[in-house]
């Protein structure tokens, strides 16, 4: 029997096993297509785009079975596993991982360092700092203009050797963590680099932000990930491809989701009232940013392991109780539970952040699983050059002219 090419909103929600705001959500988030059908408001939904949720839903990412995996690039990668609602750093438990674990100690796992530690006596490169050019720059933003000011100074960063490029990540890793905080020391962690920028004093505090960077070190080929290994895999520096990454992490559907999802705990803050807020934004036909993920049907581990640790060492905190009960309207609402964007977010607002350094947070955490994809992409040595679908007009023979003018113009 021939599978339909669409669905209607009911079956689609029907096949996903999910509500019609969360179906919608979806759609705001370009993982399922739709189109108008007709001449009306009724709109339909693409199967392919159903059926490619509902398998990575159940971890198929086999060519041969999966439709995302055939219309999206596939790369073969050894650093993080995602599978039944758990990840893995090279076979280790991530969750696990974070409960003790350093950034740096993620970053020799993933970068395979083999017992080799490339963190020992950083330095920093000299460079010329603009000074007031830079004022009013986030954190992020601030590394994209300064790492390659970092870079030219840096002519190890041209050595293509497997040794140089360890040392060359290290001191990136470092590097970024000292510009997010704010603070010029490259000798410590970047967990207490960062508590030391912030102002941040009591310890559980800092083992919350070793614990977030550790859980966000790496994911798999999100489209920053994807984005640096592309760069990587023209032969760029290490300094280049990881810049490339942060200017993906800020799109609003990646990790500008961290700011939406401090946007709506601050404004069910001001209404006084989550569910009333939430259902405001339902009726207004708006989004949750920080909810749900395709890879977790049953909830994001990385929200659930920060979110609960939070909850231990902040059990009455007024921001906490604030994000909690936006999280419970949010689910009720749309049957979506908050993913990793909304716990950082949330993390964000307890210790005294803003949203700005939320995504710092993210990004600090993200550069280790940058830095290790772009490694593995160097010794690949391939050019990841992916083929497209043409959906244009038929072409036209060759014994035809091109289209000319209409008739009568010049």
């Amino acid at each position: 029997m021939t599978q339909p090419l669409y669905l209607t909103a009911k079956e689609a929600a029907a096949e996903l096993n999910i509500s019609l705001p969360t179906l919608y959500a979806y759609v705001s988030r370009n993982l399922i297509r739709s189109e108008r059908a007709g001449k009306g408001r009724t709109r339909l939904y693409r199967a392919d785009d159903v059926r490619a949720l509902i398998e990575r839903r159940h971890g198929m990412h086999d060519a041969a079975t999966d439709p995302s995996a055939r219309d999206a690039p596939l790369l073969e990668s050894a650093l993080t596993l995602i599978r039944n609602g758990r990840y893995y750093y090279r076979g280790r438990d991530a969750l696990i991982l974070a409960e003790s674990a350093s950034l740096e100690s993620i970053a020799t796992l993933l970068w395979n360092c083999h017992g080799n530690d490339p963190f020992t006596a950083l330095s920093a490169p000299a460079f010329a700092d603009d000074g007031p050019a830079l004022d009013g720059l986030t954190p992020v933003a601030r590394c994209q203009a300064l790492l390659p000011r970092f870079a030219a100074s840096d002519l190890q960063a041209f050595s293509i050797t497997s040794e140089s490029r360890l040392h060359v990540g290290a001191r990136i890793l470092r590097l970024i963590a000292s510009l997010i905080a704010g603070t010029g020391d490259m000798n410590k962690p970047c967990h207490r680099l960062l508590a030391a920028g912030w102002g941040i004093g009591d310890q559980e505090s800092v083992e919350l932000l070793r614990m977030a960077l550790v859980l966000f070190a790496d994911h798999e080929l999100n489209p920053s990930t994807f984005t640096v290994r592309c760069v990587a895999s023209t032969g760029a520096n290490l300094y280049l491809a990881v810049n490339a990454g942060f200017s993906a992490l800020q799109g609003p559907l990646h990790g500008g989701q961290v700011e939406q999802a401090s946007a709506l705990i601050e404004e069910c803050g001001r209404a006084g009232n989550p569910r009333q807020a939430v259902a405001a934004r339902l009726r207004r036909g708006e989004g949750f940013g920080g909810f749900g993920h395709p890879l977790y049907p049953g909830g994001d581990p990385r929200a659930a392991l920060l979110l609960s640790q939070l909850q231990k060492v902040f059990p009455d905190h007024p921001q906490l109780m604030l994000a909690m009960e936006t999280a419970a309207a949010v689910e009720e609402f749309s049957g979506e539970r908050p993913n990793g964007d909304f716990a950082l977010a949330t993390l964000a607002s307890v210790i005294g952040l803003g949203p700005e350094h939320a995504l710092g947070l993210f990004a600090a955490g993200r550069a280790a699983g940058w830095i290790g994809h772009a490694l593995e992409q160097y010794a690949q040595a391939r050019l990841i050059r992916p083929r497209a679908r043409y959906t244009g007009p038929a072409p036209r023979g060759s014994d035809q002219p091109p289209p000319g003018p209409v008739s009568g113009s010049v």
